[in-house]
């Protein structure tokens, strides 16, 4: 027994090396890479945050191996979600927060990142991740869709 431990131990020891070195050498996505998917981003952003808008509407549509609901409806106002169609979702509630995951990705040199930002506001319209290579269900992807500007809400005291 005490001889089949040793051998369980020595077999452990060889084996946390190469799975280490199986993680650094992990595919990552060609334009995290190259840095394409970082500019991309940052003028996709710039094009948004020059619009100024912190109120509208928009659909927001999942697609995971998880649990629902995969698609709401989110009312913004102020830059903050104040209504939502589906009272459990778990996914990004604005468009920065739709950044958010595309910039996560990024940091975190996913395998594979497929992002389209919208032409004219400059917002992730679709997003596609793929954290790692040959691990199964861990993919998820984002729609977002009729996003519609709002007029600002009035304060009482004008």
């Amino acid at each position: 027994m005490k001889k089949l431990l040793v051998l369980l131990s020595v077999l452990a020891t060889l084996l946390v090396p190469s799975s280490a070195l199986a993680l650094d050498e992990a595919p990552v996505d060609p334009a995290i890479e190259d840095g394409s998917a970082a500019r991309e981003f940052k003028q996709a952003r710039a094009i948004w945050l020059e619009q100024g808008i912190r109120d509208y509407r928009m659909t927001v549509q999942r697609g995971c191996f998880c649990v629902g609901p995969f698609q709401t409806t989110i009312t913004v106002r102020a830059g903050k979600p104040v209504k939502l169609s589906e009272r459990l979702w778990y996914g990004p509630r604005t468009v920065p927060g739709m950044f958010k995951v595309v910039a996560d990705a990024i940091k975190r040199r996913v395998a594979i990142l497929d992002v389209t930002y919208n032409g004219r506001l400059g917002f992730p319209a679709r997003v596609s991740i793929d954290y790692i290579a040959l691990a199964v269900d861990d993919e998820i992807s984002y729609a977002v869709k009729g996003v519609r500007k709002l007029r600002p809400l009035q304060s009482a005291g004008r």
